[in-house]
């Protein structure tokens, strides 16, 4: 339930984020076609019930991700686990200005937070905010690239679709930036000639030689009183906001800190005995309770094939039990489901999902660690023939 469940909230908001991207990338046309696009691609997202869906979308996964932080027991892991760690834990704090922004807008300011008010606040008032926007980009887009990957890549229709796929991880984004660029530069033409026409008028006036109109001091006076009434209230929406962020902020900082310090309790707790683990094409190693066999693998560098990177769904860290004393864990529904997939007998385990106790424990490793999802493809339609031709065999026999 867990992985679905993260699973399916990572597919609402890499949804929600690409037609994002594509609704920034008609800034290639126009500024006009930006916020036409909005109307059918971004606009819906912050309905009621939808926007609401979208923010538990972002919670559950957000809580799924620091529970799957609290349940690693080695911070050594492959480049894609680690670049997606840190992304995923950089999301947060550098969506956040842009969440309550928008809800800042809409509920405090009372104003339609539309593309070319944003555009104006990123490219012409705080430039700084439309660099963060930048990073934003990449950061979550990287994020889901790997989720998503991680998981088509090890499908037999992978390579039917990856060559449409690919082109779309680096078009969808480019476009996006570039669109981003030009709807900005629009905004600064507007605004450098909304100035100029500003400039001319009051010049002209000056030049026409006509007395200006004269008011008196109690208008003036009452002029003065509204013009700071308004300052007020501008400076007191912006320091609710400001409290706003910086509430979510350190919420999810503190939730961070808790996290590691639970799973740094949760190893310090962990037994201290040992498992000696030996691979019949390899090495001897010993360690600690409490690891899965292929983070053992991983922490001895010894290498071991995990096209899904220990998500229990492609088999190829399966291993054979050989012999041993340490006492391993039941097989889950995950594994249980992919060993039935591949028609594995009762001594097959997968290295993701099994942690040795205490003892020894000889296994072997069954698929080459360079197998590639092409090769796993191929190997898994052979296995399937061939435990097909055996069934058949029997029958006949």
């Amino acid at each position: 339930m867990v992985r679905y469940l993260r699973m399916l909230t990572g597919t609402v908001l890499f949804v929600f984020v690409t037609l994002h991207l594509l609704n920034m990338a008609f800034g290639l046309v126009s500024l006009d076609a930006v916020e036409t696009a909005r109307t059918y691609l971004t606009a819906p997202w912050s309905t009621g019930p939808v926007f609401a869906l979208l923010m538990l979308a972002l919670f559950i996964h957000m809580v799924l991700g620091l529970y799957a932080l609290y349940r690693r027991s080695t911070l050594r892991m492959s480049g894609y686990d680690a670049s997606q760690l840190i992304f995923g834990l950089l999301i947060m704090p550098l969506l956040a200005s842009h969440i309550v922004g928008i809800y800042a807008t809409r509920n405090i300011f009372d104003a339609d937070p539309t593309y070319r008010l944003i555009l104006d606040i990123f490219w012409v008032r705080s430039p700084l905010e439309g660099l963060r926007q930048v990073f934003v980009v990449v950061v979550v887009w990287v994020h889901g690239i790997i989720g998503i990957f991680s998981w088509m890549r090890i499908k037999p229709w992978w390579e039917r679709v990856s060559w449409f796929i690919y082109p779309l991880i680096v078009a969808v984004p480019v476009a996006a930036l570039l669109g981003f660029v030009d709807a900005g530069n629009q905004v600064i033409a507007e605004a450098e000639q909304a100035a100029i026409i500003q400039a001319e008028e009051a010049a002209a006036d000056a030049a026409s030689g006509e007395p200006q109109e004269e008011i008196s001091e109690e208008e003036r006076i009452a002029e003065e009183a509204a013009a700071e009434e308004r300052q007020a209230a501008n400076l007191a929406r912006f320091a609710l906001t400001y409290r706003i962020l910086w509430t979510v902020l350190a919420i999810y900082a503190a939730m961070v800190v808790i996290t590691l310090l639970l799973r740094a309790w949760r190893l310090r707790l962990r037994s201290r005995r040992m498992a000696m683990i030996t691979y019949l094409d390899g090495p001897t190693v010993e360690a600690r309770v409490g690891p899965s066999l292929l983070e053992i693998s991983r922490l001895n560098d010894f290498p071991h094939a995990n096209l899904c990177r220990g998500r229990g769904r492609c088999g190829t860290c399966r291993v054979r039990i050989v012999d041993g004393d340490a006492e391993l864990n039941d097989p889950n529904s995950i594994e249980l489901a992919t060993l039935a997939r591949l028609g594995s007998p009762k001594n097959v385990r997968l290295a993701c999902q099994i942690c040795p106790q205490a003892g020894s424990l000889t296994v072997e490793r069954l698929v080459s660690p360079d197998i590639t999802p092409r090769d796993m493809v191929l190997k898994q339609k052979a296995e399937a023939q061939g435990a097909a031709a055996s069934v058949a065999e029997t029958a006949d026999a």
